[in-house]
């Protein structure tokens, strides 16, 4: 999914979450913003509006990496050189200003790197450069895995059920679809079926973020991972309600310092003597980024330095008792949903409780990554049996070249520390015939599917899976081979996908821990098409309107019949096109503003769009409403044989009302909650 469309799709989340979502994700993240908003534009010309989902993931910005091979130790002195001989080359050719790197290791620290700048000057003051030990950096999405163990503490002292209706904690009614309980698990594990939507509007109130309008489900709870930062809010909220302290304060005080992290917070805006050490983020242009806000910050808000961050995986691979108990750490770092409820999906990686589960060479890896929506991407990857970690933070989007950063070192740091033998197909004689089946286009569960931005997913949103014919798949430009039926894995990277089956038709594809793809529908595929076919109908009919006034007129002053004049109820028909044009005109506003402006549409500077919204749904109303008289106009015509521009004219009209009123209804554009 790329960049801008994961933003326009899922707008209002950090890009914590990156929405951060996991590396899974990161990816498929490359195309440009401005290329976009042309892209838009052009393909609603021509009514195809079709878009290709995947971008390239390069990896250009970074030496080759080695082969695994087994001849290196985990010293300071290795580890250090490594880190040496590519980060600086990276960040340069990817136009990343700073990065921090934290390496430990049986409970000891085996490295702290700082690199380039963490002010480069640009707004013009003097560039300070990264310092190591006390430099902080925004880590996004990472800000779960605190979240996650705070919820766990009340847990353990039995103040919470983890697998009780969350009803019980709250203090305020979540509209529910399904019978299922929604339970702490299923917000920790990302299954909690929400749709994915927020505010324009930036708050710190978390109280306000999860009351106010909060998403639908629509998955029942426990059946479909889709990484969800409401979810992850929602169970910092009842860490709130519960403890009885606001949830920054509890973090700090059983979280944050018992770990080791005295230099870190939740708090937005920083302390007054935290915030001379947090420089700014960078867009891919090398513009200063403002800080963020968010009332979703338990998902996304954490700030933390280096050192900081070391003590918090040390904490975390000793399995310290000062947070959690040694079988409750154990817990966090287990499927939390299992094969008995995923199915064959669970084959791809599952969420333990905050956590993605992973594996490098078969190894073990629990971890977590973050992105805020521009400047900031961070990830940390924990080795439980090695007790050995690896974080990584860097304050630039860089270009496609940078992409890939966080992810080549991760492999390469499993590459040289702890090699494996490669994934290798399964040579089963039929793996041809399943990838054949699992080839096609898909939609992310993170998605929103129950506002009117569900019209637009199926263009901007879909990934395409190809099939190369020797039972091989092809997932943005990533080779996966088939390791047992039905489940595929990248041969040199954590890539993994796995496909639920019912009645020999492939319903889901897991891709990763927290990710679920669903097939495109015949009528999702068909959404952006009927709204440009629609659009041209409406616009040729509007401008046939004037033109064929203009020739009547003409026509009167030379003294030559025109025929009866236009009734009444052909105006009102017209005046239904009219209006409805107007509305099609108004969703093609609010698109292109929010796919050219994907990164900052959640500073506050957009909150206009909501009346504007508003005013698209009224019009679409109305526009509904006008197939009344537009049907009664074409009968009326055909029964007084009023000539055959006014017939044809009057059935184009009544046939692009009705697919525009189709449209609406199947892409959910007059659902009261906009998403927003």
């Amino acid at each position: 999914m790329p960049r801008g469309w994961r933003r326009l799709a899922a707008f209002p989340t950090t890009r914590a979450g990156e929405m951060t979502m996991n590396a899974t994700l990161h990816k498929t993240r490359n195309v440009t913003r401005k290329a976009r908003a042309l892209i838009v534009v052009a393909l609603l010309a021509s009514l195809s509006l079709l878009t290709a989902c995947g971008s390239t993931s390069s990896s250009a910005g970074l030496p080759p990496r080695e082969p695994p091979s087994g001849e290196h130790q985990l010293t300071a002195e290795d580890v250090n050189a490594w880190l040496d001989g590519k980060l600086p080359d990276a960040l340069k050719n990817g136009d990343i200003p700073g990065a921090v790197v934290s390496v430990v290791k049986d409970g000891q620290v085996v490295t702290t790197r700082g690199y380039g700048w963490a002010d480069t000057g640009a707004s013009g003051g003097d560039p300070v450069a990264v310092d190591p030990q006390k430099s902080l950096f925004r880590v996004a999405s990472i800000s779960k895995i605190p979240t996650s163990i705070a919820a766990m503490q009340l847990v353990e002292q039995g103040k919470v059920d983890l697998d009780a209706d969350i009803s019980a904690y709250l203090d305020f009614e979540i509209e529910r679809r399904f019978d299922e309980p929604l339970t702490l698990r299923h917000l920790l594990t990302h299954s909690a079926g929400f749709d994915e939507h927020g505010s324009l509007t930036p708050t710190t109130d978390l109280e306000a973020y999860v009351k106010n309008d909060p998403p639908a489900q629509v998955f029942a709870p426990g059946t479909t991972p889709g990484y969800s930062n409401y979810g992850m809010a929602l169970a910092g909220y009842i860490v709130q309600r519960v403890s009885g302290q606001p949830f920054e304060a509890y973090v700090r005080e059983h979280v944050l310092e018992p770990a080791g992290m005295t230099s870190s917070t939740y708090e937005q805006p920083l302390p007054k003597d935290m915030a001379g050490s947090l420089g700014p983020g960078y867009t891919s242009t090398g513009e200063e980024v403002p800080f963020e806000l968010m009332g979703a910050f338990p998902a996304g808000s954490l700030t933390v330095s280096a050192p900081d961050f070391a003590a918090f995986m040390n904490a975390q691979l000793s399995r310290s008792p000062k947070l959690l108990r040694e079988e409750t750490w154990e817990q966090m770092w287990s499927p939390g949903l299992g094969e008995e409820r995923l199915g064959n999906r669970a084959k791809a990686g599952e969420m333990g409780l905050g956590y993605f589960e992973i594996t490098r060479h078969g190894r073990r890896i629990v971890e977590h990554s973050g992105d805020h929506g521009q400047g900031w991407h961070s990830t940390f990857e924990l080795y439980p049996d090695e007790k050995t970690g690896i974080f990584i933070s860097y304050n630039g989007d860089g270009n496609e070249a940078s992409s890939s950063l966080r992810e080549d070192l991760a492999q390469g740091f499993a590459d040289r520390y702890f090699p494996g033998e490669t994934v290798k197909a399964s040579g089963s004689k039929d793996s041809a015939e399943r990838a054949r089946q699992v080839a096609g286009s898909y939609l992310f569960s993170l998605n929103p599917w129950n506002t009117f931005m569900a019209a637009w997913s199926p263009s901007f949103g879909k990934v395409t899976i190809e099939h190369t014919g020797g039972g091989k798949l092809i997932l943005d430009e990533t080779q996966l081979v088939e390791v047992e039926p039905w489940v595929w894995r990248q041969v040199d990277g954590r890539r993994a996908i796995a496909a639920q089956v019912k009645g020999g038709k492939v319903v889901s594809l897991s891709m990763g821990p927290a990710l679920t793809l669903i097939p495109v529908t015949p009528v999702q595929q068909a959404l952006a098409p009927v709204f440009g076919v629609c659009l041209v109908l409406l616009l040729v009919v509007t401008v046939a309107w004037p033109v064929g006034a203009l020739r009547r007129r003409r026509a009167l002053k030379r003294g030559r019949e025109v025929g009866a004049p236009v009734p009444w109820w052909t105006r009102v028909a017209r005046g239904g096109g009219a209006v409805a044009l107007a509305a099609q005109l108004t969703w093609t506003l609010l698109l292109v503003v929010f796919v050219a402006n994907s990164s900052t549409i959640t500073d506050g500077s957009f909150t206009w769009l909501i009346p504007v919204a508003r005013c698209a749904q009224v019009l679409q109303a109305l526009g509904v409403v006008a197939i009344i008289p537009a049907a009664a106009d074409l009968v009326v015509s055909l029964r007084r044989r009023a000539g055959w521009r006014r017939v044809t004219m009057s059935a184009i009209l009544l046939t692009a009302l009705v697919a525009l009123a189709w449209w609406a209804w199947a892409g959910n554009a007059l659902v009261p909650s906009l998403g927003m």
